[in-house]
């Protein structure tokens, strides 16, 4: 009898066990839908990070830029709005930036444009479009000259070899979606491998130092380059956007003891712009790094480029639709571009 008093008591007590269990189930599930209903709310300027004490900020408000008790820093942003100040800290500010610059960049349009870009000692100004193919570009001048007849001739050539064969389109498209998800990577590690500080305003934009922080363990060779960067940020703080950055390299960047590669010194600048509602484009990329490093396929140690009118196009262009678009495109003035620094 007392044996089967206690089989009985033992199965009510596993019994209660699983009913706690299943109740226990459901409590975690409720709390993590509810966690993806919010991110999934579609509101950018209202994120939500984890892991870090710089990044942890909820409930920003835009009409007051305000962000939670924990802040411990009001700042206020001459030249924007005179009576508006700021609760947030330095690092918190910089998250809610990342967090909309990695929503813009999931918003996939595809984009024609005029690129100024130096190659060697020549400055080359090209009209580029985006195609389901890969980027096809004209060329226009060659130091702010028009081509002439040769180099027109020679131009147009290369552009009926890639529509007869788009292969090496589709592998620099690819090679581009590679960098894409590396710079992505790089761009969401920014509030945690980095010390900020506010530093006054410049052109109506507030302006923050960053530099490394030594609590943090980069990832990968990319990450470990980026951490070894200190410079300043500018921030577009109506819309909570990054509007530039510059940074110079403070530490000689080592790996495998140099024997896989190294980065002796570099400087970074970028520059972003607005191009329409919510959509941002870099504008201006000027790169050096001096070692032996290739960390990414599209983008060179030593790169200057200039960006501009940005139109959005079909994001389903062809190569023939593509052509037609750029030879119909009025190419820019040489006295024009002449007078860009």
């Amino acid at each position: 009898m007392n044996r089967f008093r206690a089989e009985n008591w033992f199965g009510l007590g596993l019994e209660k066990a699983r009913k706690l269990v299943f109740l226990l189930m459901i409590a975690a599930c409720s709390l993590l839908l509810a966690e993806m209903i919010h991110a999934l709310s579609g509101e950018p300027t209202e994120p939500l990070q984890r892991g870090s004490s710089s990044m942890a900020y909820r409930n920003i408000s835009t009409a007051s830029g305000s962000i939670d008790a924990h802040s411990q820093q009001t700042v206020a942003i001459t030249g924007q709005d005179p009576g508006r100040s700021y609760n947030l800290t330095a690092g918190e500010l910089v998250g809610v930036v990342v967090a909309n610059e990695l929503t813009d960049r999931e918003q996939l349009r595809k984009w024609i444009c005029m690129i100024e870009k130096r190659t060697g000692k020549q400055t080359l100004t090209q009209l580029q479009v985006e195609t389901k193919d890969g980027p096809l570009y004209r060329l226009l001048l060659v130091d702010g000259a028009t081509l002439d007849a040769g180099q027109r001739k020679q131009d147009d050539a290369r552009i009926g070899r890639l529509m007869k064969d788009p292969r090496p389109l589709q592998k620099l498209k690819q090679a581009q979606a590679d960098d894409e998800l590396k710079l992505q990577k790089l761009i969401s590690l920014m509030p945690r491998a980095f010390v900020y500080d506010y530093d006054g305003a410049e052109e109506n934009l507030l302006r923050i130092t960053f530099r490394p922080n030594p609590d943090y363990n980069p990832p990968s060779y990319e990450a470990r380059i980026v951490h070894s960067l200190a410079g300043t940020i500018l921030v577009d703080t109506q819309r909570k956007r990054l509007a530039r950055v510059a940074g110079h390299l403070v530490n000689r960047v080592e790996f495998g003891y140099g024997l896989l590669g190294r980065i002796d010194s570099g400087t970074l600048e970028l520059e972003r712009v607005e191009v329409g509602p919510q959509l941002w484009k870099t504008a201006f990329i000027n790169i050096h790094f001096s070692g032996r490093m290739v960390l990414f396929k599209t983008i060179n140690k030593d790169q200057f480029e200039r960006r501009s009118d940005f139109r959005v196009v079909s994001s389903d262009l062809s190569l023939a639709e593509a052509k037609d678009l750029l030879v119909s495109r009025v190419p820019p003035s040489p006295q024009i571009l002449s007078t860009r620094k």
